[in-house]
């Protein structure tokens, strides 16, 4: 990994904010920076489709593994546990069983390389050594190519005769795209194991068009001297994600047990200091791979960051990922200017309630017409201004309301006041506003930010 991202990227990493201000949409640019070694700015400069395409081929071969964490979850669910079993003659057992951390930690020690380039472990094979088409479970998407991609095997029925150890194979995806390249490890009668160097999103490869299983007329040093003309040679890192959503939700020290400890960066397998624990359960030793890194996201609408478990935040650094206004200058619904609007809103907020709980640029980016607009006011920034408030529909109205009178709002009104609350001073009713044509109206949101101080 260059020297500016190993800097700019923790191996334990916590992004918070605001709901909706791109803590989950930014997980997927981390998870891809970290794992190709590049800075995070160039990653998102290539564009998030391209990053989301890299995100999901990274998952599929466990390069990246996502959960969320939840009050029910516990150390058997993530480290390790025990499970009840019932045998064939109706007996019962408990057997040990790896929990989810565990099990990536343990995999991510397998050697899978992914890029659309050309990893130097390759280039180094045998350059006599055969290259063979081969196509697990036939052409296209299928349960056995996912397999054999995912526990590097090639299965029986696609194994070509002749194939040796050290020989190169094309996983060929159609006649003319191929999705993995690799090097034959082992072969045991009808299978055989295989270390996949490249695997890639399906497309021609070099040019190559064969039918499979069958041997190329080149030799390993003939396709590699295309692979490198072709494509850029680079060094995988072996870098592996653990992302956790909703961080805060779950009880640390019972999800994570003494191995909180593990997690810090000077504990790590390899280090000097590196600490190891022994599992009872699984009767193993574990400590936590250099490689892993572990990516968080937290709500800060659901709980403080002051009160996060201590031992995580001294083992985390933290991203502020606040809303962003400026994501929206321009965007304009019938003269309803959408970051002036928020930018409005959220200073309300800020002032009425504090800067945890104002509302992200999200909610409002893929807004593209008036009844976009409504839907978003009304399923989502009124149901959860009610939740901030408790209810207090008068301060929900100064949010809402006019700039030039922020207790005059289109969106709440107050019910006509009774005699009874007249007789004792009671507090207004309010009501929130039903009508489909006012949440249609432009005016009525133009008028929450008319006049207002942008700065």
């Amino acid at each position: 990994m260059s020297a500016d991202v190993k800097e700019a990227i923790s191996n334990n990493l916590l992004l918070y904010g605001p709901p909706g201000t791109g803590k989950t949409y930014n997980v997927v640019n981390y998870a891809v920076a970290i794992i190709e070694g590049r800075p995070l700015k160039d990653v998102i400069a290539g564009g998030y489709d391209l990053a989301l395409r890299k995100y999901d081929r990274y998952t599929k071969i466990r390069r990246i593994d996502f959960m969320t964490f939840h009050q029910s979850l516990s150390y058997d669910d993530f480290i390790e546990g025990i499970r009840p079993e019932v045998r064939d003659d109706g007996s019962l057992i408990y057997s040990p069983v790896p929990g989810v951390f565990y099990s990536f930690c343990h995999d991510s020690k397998k050697p899978v390389h992914v890029g659309d380039g050309v990893p130097k472990d390759l280039l180094s094979a045998d350059p006599d050594a055969a290259v063979w088409a081969v196509s697990p479970g036939g052409f296209g998407a299928n349960p056995a190519r996912e397999k054999a991609l995912s526990d590097g095997s090639l299965p029986a029925g696609c194994l070509p005769k002749g194939i040796r150890p050290g020989d190169i194979v094309i996983s060929m995806f159609s006649r003319g795209s191929s999705d993995a390249v690799g090097i034959v490890k082992d072969v045991a009668g009808t299978a055989a194991s295989v270390e996949w160097a490249i695997v890639r999103e399906q497309g021609p490869l070099c040019g190559i068009e064969s039918d499979a299983p069958a041997r190329l007329s080149c030799t390993a040093s003939d396709f590699l001297a295309s692979m490198e003309k072709e494509y850029p040679v680079f060094e995988d890192t072996g870098n592996c994600v653990f992302i956790i959503d909703e961080i805060n939700r779950g009880n640390i020290s019972r999800i994570f047990g003494e191995l909180i400890t593990l997690l810090e960066s000077s504990r790590r397998q390899g280090m000097p200091e590196c600490l190891e624990v022994f599992l009872p359960q699984l009767k193993v030793k574990f400590s936590v791979p250099q490689k892993v890194y572990v990516l968080g996201t937290m709500n800060t609408a659901d709980r403080s960051l002051t009160a996060l478990d201590t031992a995580l935040r001294r083992r985390f650094q933290f991203v502020e990922m606040m809303p962003d206004p400026d994501v929206l200058k321009g965007m304009r619904i019938m003269d309803v200017d959408l970051s002036r609007l928020l930018r409005t809103i959220n200073k309300r907020i800020e002032a009425l309630y504090d800067r945890e709980h104002t509302l992200g640029h999200a909610y409002f980016i893929h807004i593209r017409n008036m009844d976009d607009l409504a839907k978003v006011f009304t399923k989502n920034i009124i149901p959860l201004l009610q939740e901030y408030f408790f209810d207090d529909y008068e301060k929900m109205c100064w949010v809402l309301g006019h700039a030039a009178d922020p207790r005059k709002c289109d969106f709440i009104k107050p019910r006509k006041r009774t005699n009874f609350q007249m007789m004792f001073n009671l507090p207004d009713v309010y009501d929130i506003v039903s009508n489909p044509s006012v949440y249609r109206d432009p005016e009525s949101y133009i008028a929450i930010y008319r006049g207002e101080d942008d700065s």
